[in-house]
Order: structure tokens, then sequence, then C-alpha cells
């Protein structure tokens, strides 16, 4: 479902972007995570990369405003992703635009136990006035959070 929503009033004269405070802003731009991809098994006797998982995602956008998507920050130190697409821009003739999330677990204890419903990642992106928002996100149903898990651990148990 889409609505309307009227764009929001440009910066104050006189108030550069870049001197304005990050904004939150809930359900402006959204990360939702659609799928994770089954980790390749590498050849016999090669060093695997189990800690790495690719997940299928999508950018958002439920506002009025283009929005640049800059960074997702993980959760925790355990954790971390690499967006190779960002910068991504969301607009409201493109409000969705597919990427592609690499979750690297850097220690496989703490991330067996990291639940993707409770921890939600941070996004932050850069409005078309130039201020800068951040928000939780990482929006998944449950059946990708299952497949989340079961990956890590097999990931995890082949370290």
């Amino acid at each position: 479902m889409l609505w309307w929503q009227s764009p929001p009033a440009p910066p104050p004269s006189g108030e550069r972007a870049d001197q304005q405070p990050r904004w939150f802003d809930e359900h402006t731009v959204e990360l939702i995570l659609l799928e994770p991809a089954a980790p390749r098994t590498p050849p016999s006797g090669s060093k695997s990369e189990a800690s790495l998982l690719h997940v299928h995602s999508a950018f958002l956008l439920s506002g009025a405003m283009t929005s640049t998507v800059l960074s997702i920050d993980s959760p925790d130190q355990s954790l971390d992703v690499r967006v190779p697409a960002l910068p991504v821009t969301v607009s409201p003739t493109a409000r969705y635009q597919l990427v592609d999330l690499e979750l690297i677990f850097r220690d496989c204890k703490a991330a067996t136990r990291w639940a993707p419903v409770d921890r939600p990642f941070t996004i932050s992106w850069q409005d078309e006035f130039g201020r800068e928002h951040v928000d939780t996100a990482g929006d998944l149903d449950r059946s990708t959070a299952a497949s989340l898990i079961r990956y890590i651990d097999a990931g995890c148990d082949h370290q």
C-alpha cells in the first residue's frame, strides 16, 4: 500500500546541510531482508570462507523524498556488514531497490547467539536536502530469520 505524503520543507535558510544533526526518522527508508543465499561449498582442500553469508535484500522508500542510503551498521562487534552497491538511491518513482548484503562473522560464538529479529541493523541515508537520517532496519519474516540462523550455525560449525 502506498500513500501520499507531502515533502518536508527544505532546511531553514542560513543552515548548511553539513552542519545539521542526524535526524532519527522512522519509516522513510527501510531495509528488508528477503532471503539468505546458501553458502557455496569450497573445493576440497581449500580454506572455507564459511563466515561470509550473502543476504538478498532491498531498500524501500516509504516516504515522499528521494533519499540515498549511505551505510548499514551491524548490531554488534561480532558481525560486519558490507554492501558493495552503496550508495543506493530510492525515490518516489523508484521506491524499491534490490541489494545484496555480505554478513561477515568475526566471532562465531557470539554470531550463533545473534537473533535477527531482536538485533536490527542501523542504516543511514541522506535526503534530497542533504540532511542525514539514521534508523533501525532489517525487517524480515520468520522463515528468513530461521534461514539466517541455520546458515550462521552451519557456517560457524565449519570453522
